[in-house]
């Protein structure tokens, strides 16, 4: 019969909204593992899903823009995946990264900017918090640039 785990080894796992810990000796059906602590910190499925209807509204309205010379809408898409890629991977996503592709977007395609922005910063998504306040910050700046 496998061994229990009686709780007092720290171990376990533990499920706290969109976290997961494992740790200890964790005991299943015929097996008996005994693993370190290892933690996930994605997205979860229902944040996840709203996320991504949201980047689906954003696909949509770079599709439904007016030809414009100056704007290649396929590379507006491109950076718009990068971010939604990055973001979905919720705590471990690389905030440099975001920003440094959310400025690019700035560059582009304003509409589409303020738009992501939005959705980055929209605290019932699961983004991450760095990743929410680079957005806030983003928006503020592009707000100072365009004012000038």
């Amino acid at each position: 019969m496998p061994k229990k785990n009686s709780g007092d080894d720290g171990g376990g796992v533990n499920i706290s909204g969109k976290h997961v810990n494992v740790g200890g000796n964790v005991a299943g059906r015929d097996q008996h593992i005994t693993t370190t602590n290892t933690t996930t910190h994605g997205i979860s499925g229902s944040e996840l899903a709203k996320l991504l209807e949201q980047f689906q509204q954003i696909n949509k309205q770079i599709e439904a823009q007016p030809a414009d010379p100056n704007v290649d809408k396929a590379e507006v898409k491109e950076t718009v995946a990068k971010i939604q890629e990055e973001v979905k991977k919720g705590e471990e996503a690389n905030p440099t990264k975001v920003e440094r592709w959310l400025m690019n977007l700035g560059a582009m395609s304003d509409d589409i900017f303020q738009v992501t922005a939005a959705t980055l910063a929209n605290p019932v998504l699961g983004v991450a918090k760095a990743i929410q306040l680079i957005a806030a910050k983003a928006k503020e700046e592009k707000a100072k640039l365009d004012a000038k």
